[in-house]
């Protein structure tokens, strides 16, 4: 039987989808889909979630030679939990955030058990320790969380840092957002030889998956795969 406050929680916070943001029905708070996503509208899996091309998974050979990471690919397409993301990152919804961690896990065991299992050590594209002073919480921290409870990938919190308070990528070109993130992240534990899966919420052009790769890498990374939570690429 649920906790009192858990129950008061939900009168002032009712519950949500975690795939499209939706008020949850009585009959469907026991878990964190709707019953029109109950279907999960993952990534079909022969789309490249970058450029649209076919692929056998993940970005296509083309798309991914523009990137320092062996493998890249992400569960939805941005357009699908758009609006979950937005109560999860700005409204500190955080229970559709574990929801969406939750069907990332899902995903991995489900659509890409060899890179679940070669993957070694998870990590989290790091936010600056101020911005996560304002918003409360690292969204991507609770997503890996949830990732390491269905897959077993052991999550490790620090090891790469941000080493200043960037501007957002979203506000800059294509060419600012590399320099924005020149030298902006560092490597702080030992990754010699490991095998690391980097989780992002947003991939959107990868510029800052891609420069933790690198720093990664430098630092003796054997491999570096990354996972999104959405693309924001041509669908």
């Amino acid at each position: 039987m649920r906790k009192v406050g858990e129950r008061l929680l939900e009168l002032i916070y009712p519950p949500r989808c975690a795939v499209c943001g939706e008020l949850l029905t009585m009959e469907e708070r026991e878990g964190f889909l709707c019953g029109d996503c109950r279907k999960v509208p993952y990534l079909a899996a022969e789309k490249c979630p970058h450029c649209g091309g076919s692929t056998e998974g993940g970005f296509c050979e083309a798309c991914l030679k523009e990137f320092a990471c062996s493998r890249v690919w992400a569960a939805f397409s941005y357009e699908t939990v758009r609006d979950a993301i937005h109560l999860f990152k700005y409204e500190g919804d955080q229970r559709i955030g574990k929801g969406l961690g939750r069907l990332m896990g899902i995903y991995l065991r489900q659509r890409e058990p060899f890179s679940a299992e070669r993957a070694e050590v998870l990590l989290a594209v790091p936010l600056h320790w101020k911005k996560e002073n304002r918003r409360g919480f690292n969204q991507t921290h609770i997503l890996c969380e949830e990732i390491a409870a269905e897959t077993g990938i052991p999550f490790q919190r620090e090891g790469l840092v941000r080493k200043w308070d960037t501007a957002a990528q979203s506000t800059l070109s294509h060419a600012e957002r590399r320099e924005n993130l020149r030298d902006a992240f560092s490597v702080t534990e030992d990754f010699q030889g490991k095998r690391v899966l980097l989780v992002d919420d947003i991939f959107t052009t990868g510029t800052t998956c891609n420069e933790c790769a690198r720093e990664l890498y430098r630092a003796g990374a054997a491999e570096v795969m990354v996972f999104a939570l959405a693309a924001a690429g041509q669908q």
